[in-house]
């Protein structure tokens, strides 16, 4: 009923000044694709239609399309001046029409997304989407409804708001078949759950997805084609499926050829694949042919991400042939810059996996063994996506019933109008409220304790990947053939982690044992990775640290990022100290290194840190039982990084 009051609401007027010709639209929508391509040539026409615009709604159209492309080149700031201008006149037209309402949504839609990819603001940027979603259901724009809903699914995924995320994400497909619009709206989507589950590593759902999209190929644009086969390609990759992998990297590689993109990126991404699938397929001399013409794209184009991927396949195929000698060359040469895509870092870790094996180097592949801990998706991020396949699965189902419920809901308005009948519907739409009201008060208990345990299982999980028997035994059995200092350094690591496995079956410590378990940490990091560092903790007297409890391992995350993407990029003097405070009513603490700084930009959201979305999820969990916010996370530039974390004395934590 409260889709059927939107669509309703949604009706666009039959006339209105400034009303765009369908001739206009066109243009628009066009040109719009291009700018989203990034062809060097769309911008130059979006200028031009500036110079031709014969009104200034068509200008700021145009004017606000040239600011979106800044949102995908190195100066995304520089869109916030394009926005605020196009508000500031949208908002200043009397009286307001569908065409005013649309250029306000449109605006308003580029910054939700500026804060969703650099500043990760949840809340403002939900905040902006629904108020976009507002105006555009009241636009000239409507058929954009589809993909705002599903950005304000992606933002609550990001809030670890699973009911809501599901909500908008239902939304979207019921809008894309409401409004009917084609069927590539809803391949897009698809696409995209596939993507989702391969990830998982559930292949039968992701292969649904992906067949599914399949039988729409020729309906899809030709950037979606490619986007499609190369997604589909990685898909039967991550399922070790190399012959289905090959066959589908050569359909996307004579796909590309169809359209003379012999040159661009994709082409030679599908290159690289080609050559790592080859290399899976154990033939090293057609892997080695596809990466000497992709390596040299990517070293031209300075492309970081692609030269640590052909690197990490001149290893694999190093270790192929039987030449260590070449591996230990190759990990020499300096990396550009750190490289965080999981995908890509798993796949460099197996490799070097079997390297250090091979050369029984322990010590660096236990630093192998920690990194791919890292690397993993956390237990909430896996029972986030079994919720959203429980629900995606029945999404055809209820678009369809929501889909024929509106039509009778139109057809008792149309012809049901006596008195008698609008009284019952009313009294039914009141016994629905009430029922649905009470249902999702008993959901909302079943959500927060639901909550609760994703907390612990992420906590815990994040720690307990690999057997402990396992690192026992080898570190016993090393410790009893070697000198004694490596003896005495294989006892301090023994002992790191047993603390280790006695801290995990704790979700709360105090913040006196966290301390201390870091202490032990740094000590052994800095053997295990050979990076010397000045490293203190300023703390008051031991009373207060055993006073305050915090969720175990927080400060340990936090402390081992400031290492490895702080202190490792620096050259010099290296410091990192924390430091606790006591400040009356709570209790700060600060870890401070003076690496290079927190930079936002480099910030990936759709493949997100693993450390921070725990801190994140976790402060958020924990504010939900506390009728005011009791625990803050927040990073600051200054002379380096401060990741500091501050929690009230009279917080209180979930308990069962």
């Amino acid at each position: 009923m409260l889709l059927l009051t939107c669509l309703t609401a949604c009706q666009r007027e039959d006339s209105y000044p400034g009303m765009r010709t369908e001739e206009e639209r066109t243009v628009y929508r066009k040109l719009s694709d291009s700018v989203s391509y990034m062809r060097t040539e769309a911008l130059i026409l979006v200028r031009k239609q500036m110079e031709q615009a014969a009104d200034s709604l068509t200008w700021y159209d145009y004017h606000l399309m040239y600011g979106r492309h800044f949102l995908l080149t190195e100066t995304p700031d520089s869109l916030l001046s394009y926005v605020k201008s196009t508000l500031q006149f949208a908002r200043s037209q009397q009286p307001q029409t569908p065409r005013t309402r649309g250029l306000q949504a449109a605006a308003l839609s580029l910054e939700a997304a500026y804060m969703y990819l650099l500043h990760q603001d949840d809340d403002k940027t939900i905040s902006l989407y629904k108020e976009a979603y507002r105006l555009m259901s009241e636009s000239d724009i409507q058929e954009r409804l589809s993909d705002l809903s599903a950005n304000l699914g992606d933002a609550y995924i990001a809030k670890n708001d699973l009911a809501e995320a599901a909500r908008w994400y239902r939304r979207a497909l019921f809008l894309s078949d409401s409004l009917q619009l084609p069927d590539k709206q809803e391949q897009t989507l698809h696409m995209g759950l596939g993507r989702i589950y391969t990830n998982m590593r559930n292949f039968e759902q992701a292969r649904l997805y992906y067949e599914q999209a399949d039988r729409h190929f020729n309906e899809m644009k030709p950037n979606m084609q490619s986007y499609f086969l190369n997604n589909y390609g990685n898909y039967f990759y991550y399922r070790k499926d190399y012959g289905r992998a090959l066959q589908t990297f050569r359909r996307l590689k004579a796909h590309l050829e169809q359209y003379d993109a012999e040159k661009n990126f994709d082409m030679y991404l599908c290159k690289i694949n080609l050559a790592d699938v080859f290399l899976n397929l154990h033939q090293p001399d057609s892997a080695r042919y596809y990466l000497a013409e992709s390596e040299d794209f990517f070293r031209e184009q300075h492309i970081d991400i692609g030269i640590y991927y052909a690197r990490t396949i001149r290893i694999g195929i190093a270790l192929a042939e039987g030449r260590t000698d070449d591996v230990a060359s190759i990990l020499q040469e300096t990396e550009a810059k750190e490289v965080n895509d999981p995908g890509m870092l798993q796949i460099r870790n197996n490799y070097l996996n079997t390297y250090y094996a091979t050369i029984g180097d322990y010590f660096k592949a236990y630093a192998v063994v920690r990194d791919n801990l890292l690397q993993n998706d956390s237990t909430e991020e896996s029972l986030k996506q079994m919720q959203m396949a429980e629900i995606m699965m029945r999404l055809t189902e209820d678009t369809i019933r929501l889909h024929h419920q509106l039509e009778l809901d139109q057809q008792q308005i149309h012809y049901e109008q006596t008195r008698a009948i609008a009284i019952l519907l009313l009294a039914l739409l009141i016994a629905i409220a009430l029922s649905a009201s009470l249902y999702f008060s008993y959901q909302r208990k079943r959500y927060l304790q639901t909550r609760l345990d994703m907390l612990s299982q992420r906590l815990l999980n994040a720690r307990q990947r690999i057997s402990p028997h396992f690192i026992f035994n080898l570190l016993n059995n090393r410790a009893a053939s070697v000198s004694k200092e490596e003896s005495d350094q294989l006892v301090r690591l023994a002992k790191l982690i047993r603390t280790n496995l006695d801290l995990t079956q704790k979700t709360f410590i105090t913040l006196d044992q966290e301390l201390d378990f870091v202490h032990q940490y740094v000590n052994i990091e800095q053997q295990v990775s050979g990076l010397q560092f000045d490293f203190s903790i300023i703390a008051p007297d031991k009373e207060l640290l055993q006073s305050i409890r915090i969720p175990s391992m927080l400060i340990q995350i936090l402390v081992e990022n400031a290492i490895l993407h702080g202190l490792k990029n620096v050259e010099g003097e290296r410091r990192l100290c924390i430091k606790v405070e006591d400040m009356e009513k709570e209790v700060r603490v600060a870890v401070i290194d003076n690496g290079p700084g927190f930079d936002i930009r480099f910030y990936n959201s759709e493949r997100a840190r693993t450390g921070l979305n725990i801190i994140r999820s976790t402060v958020s969990t924990v504010n939900q039982e506390n009728n005011n916010k009791k625990m803050h996370f927040d990073i600051r530039n200054e002379h380096g990084c401060h990741a500091i974390l501050t929690i009230s004395k009279d917080i209180k934590y979930p308990t069962k």
